[in-house]
């Protein structure tokens, strides 16, 4: 159904907020480019102390001598982090992803984990905390499995830069207790995993995220102006590209914020994929100010898509209804800002493809 198509523009959220809209202030219209490099800027302090991770992969070698490499990236304004980890021995890579980032509304490093469908077990999707005490960091974690829910932690203890021991604890009904330990390595470059197969290179997408596959291999642009208080007026060039990582059945989208005077910006990353627990579709969108967005997405009775947000903007909590509807080849969004009974409109725009996305 070509309406639903219009999920794309869920990720152009990130222009909401007001830090956000300060970006935006170009109308040129030109391809996507890559933001500015991540490292230009120092992160923020809840998230100083991830910093070490990034850099290199982090290479573990398992007693069967296969090994695993975890890279973990910045996300936008450095709130967040993104990890994939391969395998030499994966039945699929990436066989696991995790994202960390700082929270405003729980004032603590939030954890979002995945990992691929595991014969026997299934897929996982994790929901967690982390924090680090010095050279030491713990997380805690529950990872719900098709089969039951795990309650794990997590302690990484570092020696140097480049080393650290990471042990996996589960409760079982005792508390948590180890049950695996191993020894991380940064290194500087990997062997190749293993090629994608054909099956895994053209395996569609699972049927809850079926109708985000129009969205795959297209650059999304939308422009427009601001209608919120804080920014009104302010006009807004933006793109968005979208990767499926088939083997972690998740959605990964990024927005970069274009201007004629600026260099391009990463404003916002979203992670689109069904819940393990619930069956429904979730949205974690990440954007560079530090801000928070959660929410479930619904078709309506009409065929509209509702997308009911929760946003964390600093100390703010807002709520927000997101509409979409197909119109004449193009993507109709609209968002309200909700207060109580009332409702105020806060973008109202369109959007359309300006190319295919190149391999």
């Amino acid at each position: 159904m070509r309406r639903h198509q219009a999920f794309g523009t869920l990720f152009l959220i990130a222009g909401l907020s007001a830090c956000t809209a300060t970006e935006i202030n170009g109308r040129d219209a030109r391809p996507t480019q890559p933001p500015a490099p991540a490292d230009a800027a120092s992160p923020p302090p809840q998230m100083a102390s991830f910093s070490r991770l990034v850099g290199g992969e982090w290479q573990v070698t398992f007693a069967s001598g296969e090994s695993a490499f975890h890279a973990w990236h910045w996300g936008p304004g450095k709130y967040s982090l993104r990890m994939m980890a391969h395998s030499s021995d994966a039945v699929a890579n990436p066989w696991a992803g995790e994202v960390m980032y700082w929270h405003p509304g729980r004032k603590e490093v939030r954890q979002l984990s995945m990992h691929g469908d595991i014969p026997g077990v299934g897929r996982g999707v994790g929901e967690g905390s982390m924090r680090f005490d010095g050279e030491t960091a713990e997380g805690v974690l529950d990872l719900y499995q098709p089969r039951h829910l795990r309650k794990l932690g997590t302690r990484w203890v570092f020696d140097g830069p480049d080393r650290y021991h990471s042990t996996l604890l589960e409760d079982t009904g005792a508390g948590l207790k180890p049950m695996n330990e191993w020894n991380f390595v940064r290194i500087t470059e990997r062997p190749e995993s293993r090629p994608a197969t054909v099956e895994e290179a053209t395996r569609e997408l699972s049927k809850p995220l079926k109708a985000f596959e129009p969205l795959l291999d297209h650059i999304w642009e939308a422009k427009g102006e601001f209608q919120d208080d804080s920014a009104a007026g302010k006009a807004f060039d933006i793109q968005s590209t979208f990767e499926w990582v088939a083997a972690l059945e998740v959605i990964c989208a990024r927005t970069i914020a274009l201007g004629s005077e600026v260099e391009p910006v990463h404003v916002l990353d979203a992670y689109v994929y069904t819940h393990v627990k619930t069956g429904t579709v979730r949205c974690l969108a990440l954007s560079n100010c530090g801000n928070v967005y959660e929410g479930d997405v619904t078709v309506l009775e009409s065929g509209a898509l509702q997308v009911e947000l929760q946003g964390y903007e600093g100390d703010r909590v807002v709520q927000l209804v997101v509409h979409f509807d197909f119109e004449n080849g193009r993507l109709h969004q609209r968002v309200w800002s909700i207060h109580g009974a009332d409702r105020k409109l806060m973008l109202d725009c369109h959007h359309r493809t300006i190319n295919r996305k190149k391999d």
